[in-house]
């Protein structure tokens, strides 16, 4: 083995990981706000937004992240960079949507007659109690839908994205070097993802009930 080959083609490497990184806080924040949107619609009451998005969850779930990719970017014809933002977002909005709705369905019916009873309209009572409450339930869930964003950002490789996979492989093309580069750039993913734990393990701990 030779690690000194990983020193040589440590640019590349931060390239890529940069890539990921760009790729994740992306795909993280856009499917949050996406997801949170469908979740919040799915707990209403009515009849027809609970099957519409009911259609949206699971005909996203059911559609794997590299059918999007090819989707959007040789049918939509959108560029390479925007289309793996897309793909990520509206990949793993589905599965937040599905953890926001649940966080919220988990919330009292009592809370909610006691805050209307109070004189809160619908609108303050769900802003104000049921949503707080289920962004605090649905923090251990969301962890796991961050880590999966950032492996799935892998994906995007396979439309000439330079993220931490592609650069792995060119090193393994340039330098028959395969070993040493996927384990460095596994060894990246690992930190990266440890990083999202130990995150999101501190914003637990910031709103956990006193």
């Amino acid at each position: 083995m030779d690690w000194a080959i990983i020193w040589h083609y440590r640019a590349a490497l931060w390239d890529g990981l940069l890539q990921t990184l760009q790729l994740s806080v992306v795909g993280c924040v856009g499917s949050l706000v996406l997801g949170t949107l469908v979740g919040c619609v799915a707990a209403l009451r009515g009849y027809l937004p609970r099957q519409l998005t009911s259609v949206y969850i699971e005909s996203l779930r059911n559609v794997p992240v590299i059918v999007k990719l090819v989707i959007f970017y040789y049918v939509v014809g959108l560029d390479a960079v925007t289309s793996s933002y897309l793909a990520l977002i509206v990949h793993q909005s589905a599965y937040i949507a599905n953890v926001i709705a649940a966080g919220l369905r988990t919330i009292p019916s009592e809370q909610v007659e006691s805050a209307r009873a109070s004189g809160l309209s619908y609108r303050q009572c769900f802003l104000y109690v049921q949503l707080p409450q289920a962004a605090r339930i649905t923090i251990p869930p969301m962890t796991n839908q961050f880590i999966e964003v950032v492996k799935n950002s892998a994906v995007v490789m396979l439309i000439g994205v330079s993220e931490l996979t592609y650069q792995a492989q060119q090193i393994e093309s340039d330098t028959f070097r395969g070993f040493e580069a996927t384990t460095t750039v596994t060894l990246l993913y690992i930190l990266v993802t440890f990083a999202i734990v130990v995150g999101m393990a501190a914003v637990e701990r910031r709103f956990a009930p006193r």
